[in-house]
């Protein structure tokens, strides 16, 4: 889903669950709404270099609660 998308679920209070995940690969974080990352215009996973870039974005759309996972493996 897209930034566009994401913030009129938000808004819609559609959303039930925002995590932040680790990326291991990219080393960097990635947003999840609902099992659904964050992507670019291009369909393509939005990436943020560090937990405090990623959690400021949250802030700045409304949101205020989130969990942070750093193990994607473990359940």
């Amino acid at each position: 889903m897209t930034e566009r998308e994401l913030k009129l679920l938000l808004n819609a209070n559609a959303i039930k669950r925002i995590q932040l995940h680790y990326a291991v690969m990219s080393q960097g974080y990635m947003i999840v709404a609902d099992g659904n990352p964050l992507e670019t215009t291009k369909r393509e996973t939005r990436e943020f270099k560090t937990l405090d870039t990623a959690a400021k974005f949250l802030f700045k759309i409304g949101v205020a609660d989130f969990a942070v996972k750093l193990n994607t493996n473990a359940g």
